[in-house]
């Protein structure tokens, strides 16, 4: 089973009591934003954080990013890296870069190293790199490339992420009803306490399997094949075993 990951901003709350029904629905780690251009700081970062921690989450650090060219880049990354240091975020935390912004412009795989290197130089050596797993297929970035090699992507209303040996992805915004981004860190770049021997500079590519639902086939059929609970492989894929699956689809199986 993929651990959850949720991605909580200044639009989610705060309090304890939320938090709590995250972790009661089997969330282990939270990314907070921190940051956005070289100006806005979350209002409620401190609170969510700590918030986090208390539920026994791993907590972790995301930036809005608006850079075009190196300059930006690299100012964008003091900003977020001082900032995490000020809300007291442990260098053992993940520090992400959060590519989608529409008016993005310029060489993203260079301008989105620059940036993370500012942020490794100010003392957080792992990173990652959020954005649309269509800016992976149409190849607004180059993967090889790029220094984080975990990659979260979003990618809605499907039965997988879209891009092979993805290390996390985002399948919702809107996890039962909670308002709140949902992701499964498969590789546990963001649920395990990272250590050296999960550096961003070595690729790690285990194999995500996936089954082609053939006609005829169940929920039950398809479980038993690969020696699992049918609600786990349905859980596994985002879906309950009241999901109806059609000839074609994808489900991922390990």
């Amino acid at each position: 089973m993929a651990i959850l990951m949720a991605d909580v901003s200044s639009w989610q709350p705060e309090s304890d009591s939320w938090f709590r029904k995250l972790a009661d629905v089997g969330v282990k780690a939270v990314v907070v934003k921190l940051t956005e251009g070289t100006t806005y700081r979350n209002p409620k970062a401190a609170a969510q954080l700590a918030a986090g921690r208390r539920m026994g989450m791993q907590v972790h650090g995301y930036h809005y990013a608006h850079y075009h060219n190196s300059a930006d880049a690299v100012a964008e990354g003091r900003f977020f890296g001082t900032t995490a240091k000020a809300l007291g975020l442990s260098t053992e935390s993940v520090m992400a870069a959060d590519v989608e912004d529409p008016g993005l412009s310029g060489e993203l795989t260079g301008l989105t190293n620059v940036f993370l290197q500012t942020v490794k130089a100010i003392g957080y050596p792992h990173t990652d790199l959020y954005t649309m797993a269509s800016w992976l297929t149409t190849r607004r970035f180059d993967r090889v490339a790029l220094i984080p090699k975990n990659l979260w992507l979003a990618s809605y209303g499907v039965n997988q992420p879209g891009v092979d040996n993805v290390g996390t992805w985002q399948f919702t915004n809107n996890f039962q009803g909670l308002g709140v981004d949902m992701s499964y860190d498969f590789f546990g770049h963001y649920t395990t306490r990272l250590t050296g021997t999960l550096n961003d500079g070595v690729a790690r590519v285990p194999t995500i399997r996936f089954h082609t639902v053939q006609p005829g086939e169940s929920w039950w059929a398809i479980a038993h094949q690969y020696g699992h609970d049918m609600d786990k492989l349905a859980a596994l894929n985002g879906k309950t075993i009241l999901s109806v699956i059609h000839p074609g689809d994808q489900l991922r199986v390990n």
